[in-house]
């Protein structure tokens, strides 16, 4: 395993004490030389961060140095097969530590997870390809539940640079996630699963309060203010190749600055 150590003269914690260490972007290509942005948030005990030490799934040893940075550069040979790689971090705090190193026992998902460490999926090239051109998804937020509510909807802007779909959405809060419509039933407005959505190229698609919107169905707890909810979207590109967009959706009681707030437009 490659390790590396990156010292750091001063970090200032981030607010949000709960953030997780993360990557961009978060995929590689099988066999190619990944390049990337290992990303720091936050302090660990209510200290600064003074160094960091990284296990990269790639060969060499190598000291890079990152001084008042959050965001440091990393590179390492991707796995010549396509499945899920990992990144180790002890995050060293004076004194305290973190060690960002938690690796479920199969598949990929941390969720539960409160040190995971990171996960880059390494990819096949045309795969690697849809991911690249995956939407951009601006604004998310998820409206807070109350004990006893069993849905609740999220929000959030997605605007793609080819012909896309928007196939499917998935939440480990929820039973059930899909993309509602809103539409008038004669006199009535009704709520309906809206099936693939076709994405319009170079202009966001709004999902918003009283629009298209994801529905999250048979919580399992209530999302809580202040808390995040784990989002994944699943599209399609014109070659039927699927990618995703994995999302730590804000949860609020209105949309935070930046949320989607308003009605979608045909």
């Amino acid at each position: 395993m490659n390790k590396i150590l990156i010292a750091f003269a001063s970090l200032a914690a981030a607010s949000l004490a709960c953030a997780h260490v993360s990557v961009q972007p978060d995929f590689a290509e099988a066999g190619a030389t990944y390049r990337g942005v290992l990303h720091v948030g936050h302090g660990c005990d209510g200290k600064p961060t003074t160094a960091l030490e990284v296990q990269l799934p790639g060969g060499g040893t190598r000291t890079i140095a990152a001084a008042d940075k959050q965001d440091v550069p990393i590179e390492f040979a991707a796995p010549k097969q396509a499945g899920p790689a990992w990144i180790k971090v002890v995050q060293r705090c004076g004194a305290a530590a973190a060690n960002w190193a938690d690796v479920p026992a199969q598949g990929a998902s941390t969720e539960g997870m409160k040190t995971p460490a990171v996960l880059v999926q390494v990819l096949a090239p045309a795969q690697a390809a849809a991911w690249r051109a995956r939407p951009a998804v601006e604004g998310a937020w998820v409206r807070a539940s109350v004990p006893g509510q069993q849905a609740t909807g999220a929000f959030m802007r997605i605007t793609a640079t080819e012909p896309t779909q928007l196939v499917a959405v998935t939440s480990p809060v929820a039973g059930v996630a899909q993309v509602h419509a809103m539409k008038m039933d004669g006199d009535v407005m009704r709520m309906r699963p809206a099936g693939p959505i076709e994405l319009p190229v170079g202009r966001a698609f709004e999902l918003t309060p009283g629009g298209y919107h994801v529905m999250l169905q048979d919580l399992r707890k209530p999302v809580e203010a202040g808390s995040a909810v784990p989002i994944t979207l699943v599209f399609r590109n014109a070659k039927g190749v699927e990618s995703r967009v994995e999302l730590r959706a804000p949860v609020a009681l209105q949309p935070p600055p930046g949320g989607t707030a308003g009605m979608h437009k045909h």
